[in-house]
Parts: structure tokens; sequence; C-alpha cells
């Protein structure tokens, strides 16, 4: 399997991208001029899972099916070559999302490995200041800024009532489901002001993960206005 170590011209096209869950984007990119599937964790590292045997069409089983051999894929411990190269990946496309907010980029085409929300509610404008969370495995997170803790466009994250449910890391990756070989450990806590568009999902399995929470989708990213910003806050591991 081939691991490819991103750098700034990869960060900042992929950062313009929207998520597919919290902390990953699901990728088509142009690697030495031939397209190539890829699951990129922070905008940073990305994992290339075009040789998999994936199951192609928008069957749920199959989609479940594909998510666990992704998850094989990377907790295999066979030999990991990393590659830092150049000319590096580019022009990447992404291929799924789980909440196609108002103004994202909705994907085409058939999910690969992750199941649509089956329940959505779009907010146009919040009607006054909401407290959020983003668990996640990176520090620093590269769609939080470091120091306002506002959001970038196409981010996702949870909403302030589903903390009493996500106590450590591992229960932040089985409950947002994510393809995490860590734990989502960093709360970014942030609290977003009256009148963003947010849009809320339920999260269906995935990767091997049962799914279960309630997440945010900002299309159009989130301004924080609790000053000083808060975060990350660690939780436990497990």
């Amino acid at each position: 399997m081939q691991k490819f170590s991103l750098t700034e011209p990869s960060f900042k096209f992929l950062e313009k991208l929207p998520e597919t869950g919290m902390g990953f984007q699901l990728v088509e990119a142009s690697v030495m001029g031939s397209l190539k599937r890829m699951l990129v964790f922070n905008c940073e590292t990305a994992f290339d899972i075009s040789d998999l045997d994936l199951t192609p069409g928008g069957d749920p089983s199959a989609i479940l099916r594909n998510g666990f051999r992704i998850m094989e894929l990377l907790n295999e411990r066979g030999p990991l070559q990393t590659m830092i190269m150049s000319p590096q990946p580019s022009a990447f496309r992404l291929l799924e999302t789980r909440i196609a907010g108002l103004s994202a980029v909705v994907p085409s085409g058939p999910p690969i490995a992750v199941l649509p929300s089956s329940l959505v509610k779009h907010v146009p404008s919040l009607p006054s200041k909401r407290l959020f969370h983003r668990f996640s495995a990176f520090k620093p997170d590269r769609r939080v800024d470091p120091v306002t803790g506002d959001f970038l466009p196409g981010t996702y994250a949870a909403p302030d009532s589903e903390k009493p449910f996500v106590m450590t890391g591992f229960v932040a990756v089985g409950r947002f489901a994510l393809p995490n070989t860590l734990p989502a450990s960093n709360n970014y806590q942030i609290e977003a002001k009256a009148g963003t568009a947010v849009s809320f999902g339920t999260v269906g399995p995935a990767f091997g993960q049962s799914g279960g929470g309630v997440e945010a989708f900002f299309a159009s990213g989130a301004i924080n206005v609790q000053s000083p910003a808060i975060g990350p806050l660690t939780i436990p591991d497990e």
C-alpha cells in the first residue's frame, strides 16, 4: 500500500474541498497521469485505495463491505510504502460526503464506502449562537483556525447534545463511524454565531463502526464567537 505525505499545495487544494466525514476525505486525484482513489486524513496524509477490490454500485451492503476492506488495508501489518514525491498528487476531486449542504460541492456517482445520512435537517440561519464540538485525532487540525477556532467551509462537527455521549476518543470513532486508526481524542469547541448555516445528519454504519451519532456540516464554514478560542481539549483515548 502506498501512503503519500502531502505538501503545502496539496494542503491548500484539499482544504477548499468539503470533508466526507469528520477528519477525512474520500477523493480522486491525479498521480503521474493516472487517476487514483485516495483516503485523506487532515488534508495531510493520503492512502491509495485504488487497488482495492471495491464493489461498485450504491447497494448498502456493498458500501459496508467496501468500508471493511478499506479498514483491513489500513490495519494490515504488511510493508507500508511512504511516498514523498514530485509531482505530488493533484487535481483532487471529492467522491462523496455524508451530508449535501446547501452550498456544498455535491459528488456525482454512487457512494463508495459511506452511506449518506438517512435523516437530514438544513438550518439556513441559526437563530442564536450555538455550541459545537469537533472530535479529531489531529493536533493541529487543519480545518480549525489555530487562533480564532473558526471552521473552514465544508467542515464536520457535532452539536453540543452529543458531548455527553462522547467521553473518549474511541467512542468518537465509533459513534461518528470514522476510518481512523487513532482515537479522536482532541475536542475543538466552537460557538457558532447567530445566522450560521448548518446541516444536521444521522451517522450510518461505516468502516466497521456502528455510527448512531448526529453530526453537523458547515458548508460555508463557521465563525467562532467564543473568546478566547477553546481547544483542543483532550479527552481520554479509551
